[in-house]
């Protein structure tokens, strides 16, 4: 299960909010012309005293968490009623694992805001990182109710279910997150795991396929579609796969061991002809 833990900093990058503090309240959005970026450090922006949040959110951008967390903590001084801070921070935090107080200011960012999706799922990962799946899943399921296209709260409520060994939920969930981002490989890699798991090696093998489709060097893909073949007993395919793994990696134990299993298979007799 290792390969699929949940990594939190892959998605940290998209999760800062930039936009000025009255978007989280007003009912009409401000046009994208006035969301302009600012030179760090003027004070042209009311809604951000000090240019604090903005320098926040370009020193997460190159993950350099802890100056981020030092200017949210500025930002939240100077707009204390100001939500978005305390979900920017919350979101720097996680990048550094201080979990606790990520907790504390993503609670934070929901209680001034009840209506912000992107802080009960930013909530529930932290939760899913301290293993409290059915917490983390109650958080999602609030995020999904107030934003039902929030692709974050699809992904890791189909990790959740994942961890839970539901597999039906984990591949309902991850049918969604393909039709989002059809040319992404993981999705199809961990919805082929669940079906695995189901023994459902067909739909496994399908999804194999476009994982190698959209990353053609991803051994892992090769491999566990080898095993699903030989499962079928579509052995001439397995050889093919744990070869093409062996072209990549020469060397690779687990695939020449495969395939002298494979070899040691007897050949199937022939059907006979009618006469």
């Amino acid at each position: 299960m290792n390969k699929y833990k949940v990594i939190a900093t892959s998605l940290l990058a998209i999760g800062f909010m930039t936009y000025p503090a009255d978007r989280l309240h007003a009912k009409k959005p401000r046009k994208a012309t006035e969301h302009s970026e600012k030179a760090p450090g003027t004070n042209s922006n009311p809604n951000d005293p000090g240019g604090h949040s903005a320098r926040g959110v370009e020193a997460a951008k190159k993950r350099d968490y802890e100056t981020a967390i030092a200017e949210f903590t500025q930002a939240i001084q100077a707009e204390p009623k100001d939500a978005k801070n305390y979900y920017n921070r919350a979101t720097a935090y996680r990048g550094v694992n201080k979990f606790d107080e990520a907790l504390a200011d993503y609670a934070k960012a929901m209680e001034m805001d009840p209506h912000n999706a992107a802080a009960y799922a930013g909530h529930g990962e932290v939760l899913l990182n301290q293993k409290q799946v059915d917490a983390a899943l109650s958080d999602f399921d609030k995020a999904l109710q107030l934003e039902p296209n929030n692709l974050a709260a699809h992904r890791f409520r189909a990790f959740a279910y994942i961890s839970k060994a539901e597999w039906d939920k984990a591949i309902a969930e991850y049918a969604v997150i393909i039709k989002a981002a059809p040319d992404e490989a993981g999705p199809y890699e961990r919805r082929a795991f669940a079906y695995r798991n189901l023994k459902k090696y067909k739909e496994a093998i399908a999804d194999y396929t476009k994982v190698i489709a959209v990353d053609p060097q991803n051994v892992d893909a090769y491999r566990n579609r080898g095993f699903a073949y030989s499962v079928t007993g579509e052995n001439q395919r397995a050889e093919a796969d744990f070869r093409a793994i062996l072209k990549m990696k020469p060397g690779d134990k687990d695939a020449e061991n495969r395939l002298k299993a494979l070899e040691t298979l007897p050949t199937p007799s022939p059907v006979p002809a009618h006469a």
